[in-house]
């Protein structure tokens, strides 16, 4: 892979990583609101626990996604991304333009996803 397009990869890696940090404060700051809330009409209470369920749950997509993001960086520094995971081949440049977190390329990953016959 090509210096100018790790760089870039690396750059939408870091730009998506701050984007999740600012919605994980944001829905940090929302889950604060519901717990503060004095006072709930009842009836109002089940949709601020549904609430506070919901923007848990997205917490907790995001901070896997940062964790992918930070392993995707972490292979960038030691050289080893784009590598499959399965194959030890290059990835396509194209699969990580469009998935910049795989960790196999087209074939491993078709391969896994394919049912085996009996």
């Amino acid at each position: 892979m090509r210096p100018e397009e790790l760089r870039s990869l690396r750059e939408r890696l870091e730009q998506r990583r701050r984007q999740l940090t600012r919605l994980s404060r944001t829905a940090e700051a929302g889950i604060q609101e519901i717990r503060s809330e004095r006072e709930i009409e009842f009836g109002d209470e089940a949709q601020s626990e549904e609430a506070q369920q919901r923007l848990n749950q997205l917490e907790e997509t995001e901070r896997g996604e940062l964790t992918r993001i930070a392993a995707a960086l972490e292979r960038l520094d030691a050289g080893q991304y784009g590598i499959c995971h399965r194959c030890r081949e290059p990835i396509e440049s194209k699969r990580l333009e469009a998935l910049p977190l795989a960790l196999e390329c087209a074939e491993c990953a078709g391969t896994a996803k394919r049912p085996t016959r009996s």
